[in-house]
C-alpha cells in the first residue's frame, strides 16, 4: 500500500506541475503571443535566434512550445525552416535554465506567488490583469507542485525495493537512460521529468552514472516528443523538427555510450550532489548542442533539398518552368483550394461528431493555415507577362482567405459551443438540436457545391450554390424564429441553452456564405451577375422621396 500512495502522490504532483506549466504559459501567450510571433522574423541573425530562442524556452518553462510555434511558424512560410531550427535550439538551453531555476531556494516565494496572482487572476476586472494574474498563479503552482514531488519521494529511501532498483540503475546506465526518456515521452514534458528525477536522487541514492544516463534519457525523449506532437503538420515543419532530433537523438547516443564504458570511472567519482550533476550536466549537455547551430542550419538545408521535404510550393516552379503559356499555374492554386475545401470538409466533420477532438481539430486548422500559406507564395511567385489569367488567380486567392476565415469558425467557435454541449453546460431542445443538424447538413452539401465550382467553373453549379446560400439563409431565418417561438412558451430548455443556439446557427450561416463567394465569382466571370441589386432612383425623385 505505500508504494501505491507513493505513486499516487509522486504522479499527482507531476501532473499539478504539468498542469501549473500550462497555465502559466497560457497568460504569457495572451499577452505576448503577438509580440513573440513578431519577433521570429526571417531578418534575425543566428546569436539573434538562439537569444531568442533561450529566452522564450526561459520564460515558458519549457522548449517543446517553442518548437511547435517556430516550426508552425517555418510550415507557414513565415520564418525560414534553418531559422526555426536555431531558435528550438535556443529554446532547449532556455529550459535548462529554467530547470535550474526552478531548483533553486526561490520556493519560499510559492505561497506569495500564489497569493498575488490569484488575486489578479480572481478579482481583476480587465483580461490583461487577468493574464498577468493568472502567469503569476501558474509560477506559484509550480513551486507548490515542486515541494508535493520533494515531500512524496523524501519516505523513498526507507521502502524496501528501492535500494535493489536503485542499485540495478546504477550499474545499468543504458537502462536509467531508457527510463528517463520514457518518464519525458509519458510526462510530455523533460523540465517535469528531470524534476522528479533530482528530487528522487537526493532520497534514493541514486549514483552520478545513473543520474547522468538518466538525463541524457530525459534530451533523448524531449527530441522525439516534437515528432509525435507535429505528426499531421505539413512537410516543412516536420522538417525543423527532425532536424533538431536528429541532432539531439545523435548526441544523446553517443554520450549515452560514453557515460556506459565510463561507468567505472564515475562511480568512483566522490560526489554528494546527484542532483547538481543532474542539472549541470543538463545545462552543458544544450551548451554544447547551441555550439552545434551552424549544422543543424546545414541539417536542415539538406533534408529540405532531399526527398524528405516534399513541400507544395516547388510544384508551382515546375510548372512554370514547363509553359508558361498554358493554365498549369491555375491548377496548382485550385489543387491547393480543393485540399482546402477537403479540410474545411474534416473540420465540420470532427465539429458536429458525437465525440470531438480538439487536438484533432487543431491539427485540421493547422493544415489549413499552412494550404493558405501555399497558396499565398504561389500567387506571389506567378509571372506578371505569362499571358495567365491573373484575376482567375487573384479570385482563388481571395476565396482562400475566406475558406480559412470558414476554418477559423468550424475550429473554433462552433467546436467550443460543441464542447460545452457535450460536457452537460448546455442542452438544446429536440426542435433546435434537429434545425442545427438540418444546417450542418447543409454546409456539408455548400463544401461539395464548392469544390464542384472551383473545378469545373460550371455556370449551373455555380447558380445551385448560390441559390443554395439563400437556401441556408432562409434556414438559419426559420431556426431563429422558431427558438424564439420556444422562448415565448416557456420552454426551459431552450431559454437556458438560447444563446449558443444562436451563435451555432449564425456561425453555420457564416460558413455557408464563406463557400458561396465562389458561385458569384464564376457567375460574374461569365457575365451572369448584375453589377448592383439596387435600382436605379428616377431623376425627378426629391430628396425626401429618396
Amino acid at each position: 500500500m505505500s508504494i501505491l500512495n507513493f505513486l499516487v502522490q509522486l504522479m499527482s504532483g507531476a501532473m499539478l506541475l504539468l498542469f501549473s506549466v500550462r497555465f502559466m504559459r497560457i497568460g504569457i501567450e495572451r499577452l505576448w503571443s503577438a509580440r513573440i510571433r513578431e519577433s521570429l522574423n526571417a531578418q534575425s541573425s543566428t546569436l539573434g535566434n538562439v537569444l531568442k530562442g533561450a529566452g522564450l524556452g526561459f520564460v515558458m518553462q519549457g522548449a517543446t512550445v517553442v518548437m511547435l510555434i517556430a516550426a508552425g511558424l517555418a510550415g507557414t512560410g513565415a520564418i525560414p525552416a534553418v531559422s526555426a531550427a536555431v531558435v528550438a535550439l535556443g529554446a532547449d538551453m532556455g529550459s535548462a535554465l529554467a530547470v535550474q531555476f526552478l531548483h533553486l531556494p526561490v520556493s519560499a516565494l510559492g505561497p506569495l506567488a500564489i497569493l498575488a496572482g490569484a488575486t489578479l487572476y480572481l478579482r481583476a476586472a480587465s483580461p490583461r490583469y487577468r493574464n498577468f494574474g493568472r502567469t503569476i498563479l501558474g509560477l506559484g503552482l509550480i513551486f507548490l507542485s515542486l515541494s508535493i514531488i520533494r515531500a512524496s519521494v523524501a519516505p523513498l529511501g526507507t521502502m524496501p525495493g528501492t535500494a535493489a532498483a536503485v542499485g540495478y540503475l546504477n550499474g545499468d546506465p543504458v537502462t536509467a537512460a531508457l527510463a528517463g526518456m520514457v518518464l519525458t515521452l509519458i510526462m510530455h514534458s523533460s523540465v517535469a521529468a528531470l524534476l522528479t528525477a533530482v528530487a528522487f536522487s537526493s532520497h534514493a541514492g541514486l549514483g552520478t552514472l545513473a543520474g547522468l544516463a538518466f538525463m541524457l534519457g530525459c534530451n533523448l525523449g524531449s527530441a522525439l516528443l516534437p515528432l509525435w506532437l507535429l505528426k499531421h503538420e505539413n512537410e516543412l515543419t516536420k522538417t525543423v523538427a527532425t532536424a533538431v532530433a536528429v541532432l539531439r537523438s545523435l548526441m544523446a547516443v553517443l554520450l549515452i555510450v560514453i557515460v556506459a564504458a565510463a561507468g567505472g570511472a564515475l562511480e568512483n567519482l566522490d560526489v554528494n550532489n546527484t542532483g547538481q550533476v543532474i542539472l549541470t550536466g543538463h545545462i552543458a549537455f544544450n551548451f554544447v548542442l547551441l555550439l552545434l547551430a551552424p549544422f543543424v542550419g546545414r541539417l536542415t538545408l539538406y533534408l529540405q533539398r532531399t526527398g524528405n521535404n516534399k513541400t507544395k510550393t516547388p510544384d508551382l516552379a515546375v510548372a512554370i518552368e514547363n509553359g508558361s503559356e498554358d493554365d498549369l499555374p491555375l491548377v496548382v492554386l485550385k489543387r491547393r483550394l480543393s485540399g482546402m475545401l477537403d479540410i474545411a470538409a474534416a473540420q465540420l466533420d470532427e465539429a458536429a461528431c458525437d465525440d470531438p477532438d480538439k487536438t484533432a481539430a487543431q491539427a485540421l486548422e493547422s493544415r489549413m493555415n499552412a494550404h493558405l500559406a501555399d497558396i499565398r507564395v504561389l500567387y506571389a511567385r506567378l509571372p506578371t507577362d505569362a499571358g495567365l489569367d491573373l484575376d482567375m488567380a487573384q479570385q482563388i486567392f481571395d476565396y482562400a482567405i475566406r475558406v480559412e476565415r470558414a476554418g477559423d469558425l468550424l475550429s473554433g467557435r462552433y467546436l467550443q459551443l460543441r464542447l460545452e454541449q457535450l460536457q452537460g453546460a448546455c442542452r438544446f431542445s429536440d426542435e433546435g438540436q434537429a434545425e442545427i443538424d438540418g444546417l450542418t447538413a447543409a454546409v456539408r452539401r455548400a463544401v461539395l457545391l464548392s469544390q464542384e465550382a472551383v473545378w469545373t467553373g460550371n455556370i449551373a453549379i455555380a447558380r445551385k450554390l448560390v441559390m443554395h446560400k439563400q437556401h441556408v439563409a432562409d434556414l438559419e431565418r426559420q431556426s431563429r424564429e422558431a427558438h424564439l417561438a420556444r422562448l415565448r412558451r416557456g420552454n426551459l430548455t431552450s431559454l437556458a441553452s438560447s444563446n449558443q443556439h444562436l451563435e451555432a446557427i449564425a456561425d453555420l450561416k457564416e460558413v455557408n456564405s464563406k463557400l458561396a463567394t465562389i458561385g458569384y465569382a464564376v457567375l460574374e466571370q461569365h457575365g451572369q451577375l448584375k453589377k448592383t441589386r439596387l435600382k436605379a432612383v428616377p431623376q425627378t425623385a426629391s430628396p425626401r422621396q429618396i
